[in-house]
Parts: structure tokens; C-alpha cells; sequence
């Protein structure tokens, strides 16, 4: 008996694994009553794009080195408020300041009228709780932690004058995927002007979003880097943390 719960066991968990693999996959033909929207995420501080391992000043004017900018960004959707909605199918996009082929990527969604757009900064608790994943989620780009503590939602690292830890680096690693410790947080996002637009098949739309790395400071939460240059485990900090990267995000312009 327990041999035959072992093995239903590993034939569930390889299931959910190629479901989940399936699931992350790029389908770049455009499907029948879908639209491409052209995604571009655009990191910045003090209002110009950031450079890794440039110095800058944060609120608290604390000067600091940026070496390491990583987050993941999942359930792309855009809606109106007549509830009208449509969801990317792919589960998940990590950008990486050190890769700008990472921060631009197309989604196909339904040719619907939209006037806001959301989605979620991390990884859904499904992709947490089945072990290390493909793709995006590939333990190779060094955002998972284990099969318990599951995915890093997102990661600052770099280096201040003010910091404490030893040579001077500061290291925020942000995780933890459910209950009172679930870091994942939902974006939602309206444009310039209060403008909405329409999807159409033939006519593709680019969305270019401005990300602050300022705000990751001092937003819902003051956290300057000298009361804590560390954080890489789950908890109430961590949460802090990832109520205030939910304010790094604003739509800077749609181009047709």
C-alpha cells in the first residue's frame, strides 16, 4: 500500500509539473480574437533610467549603488469597469535590470476595450508549492529559495556608505507565498489622462511602464537602508517590503 501512495504521489506531482510547464510556455502566433500588447518595463531613479552600479540618493538621502534589480511579474490582465476583462495565459515574466532583453515582452490578449491594466508582482502560491520550475522560474536565475520557502518575489542588492552589513552592501531578497506572510501584491494601473483604448487584431499596442526603484524606500512604508540592510527571510519586514514595491509602477505612455 504505501509503495502504490508513493508512486500515485510522484505521477500527481510529475502532472502538476508538466501542467505547470505547459502553462509557462511561449506561443508567439497570434490566436483567433487576440490582440498582442507590447509590454516595456523601464527602471528608473530620480526620474532617469537606472544604471546598474551608478551612485544615487534615496528619500532619505542615503547614497546607493544598484547592482542587482530582479522581480517577477505574473497575471497580466487588462479590464474597464464595466468588468469587461482579459488574462494572459503565459504564468510568469522575471525582468532583469541586468538583461534589457528581459524588461520588453508581448502578451495576446482579447480585443476588448480596456482603460486599466493589472497584474501581479510574484509568484502565484501554485508554482511555490511544486518545487523548482522552467523557463522563468528556472532556479537558475537564482530567485528560488526551496521547495518550502518557494520563490524570491523580488531582489535589490547593492551597496551604501550607510549600510551596517559587511562591505557596505545591502541585500533584500523578498519571498514568502501565502497566509501572513505572502508577498505577492496585485498592481493596478490607469493610464495618462484617464485614456482607455481598444485591442484589435491589427493593430497591436505598446504599454511602457516606468518602474521607480526610489519607492522601494520610502512609499507605503519608510524603510531606509540604515535601519536594515538585510532582509532575506519571510515576514512582517519582507511584507513591508513588497507594500512598497507595489508603488514602483506607473504607465508612462501607450503607442499604437
Amino acid at each position: 500500500m504505501d509503495i502504490l501512495r508513493s508512486r500515485s504521489s510522484k505521477v500527481l506531482l510529475l502532472a502538476t509539473s508538466l501542467f505547470l510547464a505547459l502553462s509557462c510556455k511561449k506561443d508567439k502566433s497570434l490566436e483567433t480574437g487576440k490582440s498582442r500588447v507590447s509590454f516595456r518595463f523601464e527602471n528608473s531613479a530620480q526620474g532617469i533610467p537606472l544604471q546598474l552600479e551608478k551612485k544615487y540618493t534615496n528619500p532619505f538621502g542615503e547614497d546607493y549603488t544598484v547592482t542587482t534589480l530582479k522581480y517577477h511579474i505574473s497575471d497580466i490582465t487588462i479590464s474597464d469597469s464595466s468588468k469587461n476583462i482579459s488574462r494572459e495565459k503565459t504564468c510568469c515574466h522575471l525582468l532583469d535590470a541586468s538583461d534589457s532583453t528581459s524588461l520588453h515582452f508581448d502578451a495576446q490578449l482579447d480585443e476588448i476595450s480596456f482603460d486599466r491594466v493589472s497584474f501581479i508582482i510574484g509568484v502565484d502560491s501554485l508554482y511555490n508549492v511544486s518545487g523548482a520550475q522552467t523557463g522563468a522560474l528556472d532556479p537558475v536565475h537564482g530567485m528560488f529559495w526551496t521547495w518550502n520557502t518557494g520563490y524570491i518575489m523580488a531582489k535589490l542588492e547593492g551597496e551604501s556608505s550607510v549600510s551596517s552589513a559587511p562591505v557596505s552592501r545591502f541585500q533584500y531578497h523578498i519571498g514568502g507565498y501565502a497566509g501572513s506572510v505572502a508577498t505577492q501584491r496585485k498592481v493596478t494601473l490607469t493610464f495618462p489622462g484617464g485614456r482607455s483604448y481598444s485591442l484589435k487584431a491589427d493593430q497591436p499596442l505598446t504599454m511602457i511602464i516606468d518602474v521607480n526603484i526610489s519607492k522601494w524606500f520610502r512609499s507605503a512604508h519608510d524603510l531606509p537602508i540604515a535601519s536594515q540592510p538585510l532582509v532575506m527571510t519571510p515576514g512582517p519586514l519582507a511584507m513591508q517590503y513588497a507594500d512598497n514595491y507595489a508603488c514602483l509602477f506607473t504607465v508612462k505612455e501607450v503607442q499604437p
